[in-house]
Protein backbone atom coordinates (compact mmCIF):
# COMPACT_ATOMS: atom_id res chain seq x y z
CA UNK A 1 0.00 0.00 0.00
CA UNK A 2 1.53 3.62 -0.88
CA UNK A 3 0.79 6.89 1.18
CA UNK A 4 0.41 10.23 -0.11
CA UNK A 5 -0.21 13.36 1.64
CA UNK A 6 -2.88 16.20 0.61
CA UNK A 7 -1.08 19.25 0.24
CA UNK A 8 -2.66 22.76 2.19
CA UNK A 9 -4.75 23.35 -1.62
CA UNK A 10 -6.46 19.84 -1.51
CA UNK A 11 -3.27 18.43 -4.13
CA UNK A 12 -1.74 14.96 -3.59
CA UNK A 13 1.24 13.35 -6.15
CA UNK A 14 0.29 10.19 -7.44
CA UNK A 15 3.57 7.97 -6.94
CA UNK A 16 4.95 7.59 -10.02
CA UNK A 17 4.93 3.45 -9.83
CA UNK A 18 1.29 3.81 -10.73
CA UNK A 19 1.27 6.85 -13.20
CA UNK A 20 3.96 4.55 -14.80
CA UNK A 21 0.92 0.75 -14.58
CA UNK A 22 -2.01 3.16 -15.93
CA UNK A 23 0.18 5.12 -18.16
CA UNK A 24 -0.87 8.53 -16.54
CA UNK A 25 0.74 11.36 -17.85
CA UNK A 26 0.46 15.42 -17.16
CA UNK A 27 -3.22 16.59 -18.00
CA UNK A 28 -5.05 13.01 -17.64
CA UNK A 29 -8.87 13.74 -16.65
CA UNK A 30 -10.06 11.75 -13.60
CA UNK A 31 -13.16 11.21 -11.92
CA UNK A 32 -13.42 11.52 -8.51
CA UNK A 33 -16.17 9.88 -6.85
CA UNK A 34 -16.87 9.23 -2.96
CA UNK A 35 -18.95 7.32 -0.83
CA UNK A 36 -18.11 4.77 2.11
CA UNK A 37 -15.25 6.96 3.88
CA UNK A 38 -13.19 6.28 0.15
CA UNK A 39 -12.30 8.42 -2.32
CA UNK A 40 -11.67 6.73 -5.83
CA UNK A 41 -9.84 8.37 -8.99
CA UNK A 42 -10.90 7.26 -12.36
CA UNK A 43 -8.76 7.81 -15.23
CA UNK A 44 -11.01 9.18 -18.34
CA UNK A 45 -10.94 7.21 -21.67
CA UNK A 46 -9.17 9.68 -24.19
CA UNK A 47 -11.01 8.06 -26.87
CA UNK A 48 -14.21 5.55 -25.79
CA UNK A 49 -14.59 4.15 -29.18
CA UNK A 50 -10.98 2.90 -29.99
CA UNK A 51 -11.31 1.70 -26.20
CA UNK A 52 -14.11 -0.25 -26.79
CA UNK A 53 -13.28 -2.32 -30.31
CA UNK A 54 -12.33 -5.61 -29.67
CA UNK A 55 -15.22 -6.38 -27.55
CA UNK A 56 -16.51 -8.61 -29.82
CA UNK A 57 -14.31 -11.48 -31.27
CA UNK A 58 -14.78 -12.01 -35.18
CA UNK A 59 -14.79 -15.90 -35.62
CA UNK A 60 -15.02 -17.24 -39.06
CA UNK A 61 -17.51 -19.71 -39.66
CA UNK A 62 -18.61 -22.31 -42.44
CA UNK A 63 -21.99 -21.76 -44.12
CA UNK A 64 -24.03 -25.21 -45.68
CA UNK A 65 -22.11 -24.67 -49.17
CA UNK A 66 -18.83 -24.20 -48.01
CA UNK A 67 -17.86 -20.99 -47.79
CA UNK A 68 -16.23 -18.87 -45.09
CA UNK A 69 -18.13 -16.05 -43.70
CA UNK A 70 -17.70 -13.97 -40.72
CA UNK A 71 -19.50 -13.75 -37.77
CA UNK A 72 -19.79 -12.32 -33.93
CA UNK A 73 -19.32 -13.54 -31.30
CA UNK A 74 -19.83 -11.77 -27.72
CA UNK A 75 -17.98 -12.14 -24.68
CA UNK A 76 -19.62 -14.05 -22.19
Amino acid sequence: MLKVTMSAKGQIVIPAEVRRKLALKAGTLLRVYDGDGKIVLVPEIEDPLSAGLGFLKKEKTRDDEGGAKEGAQGIA
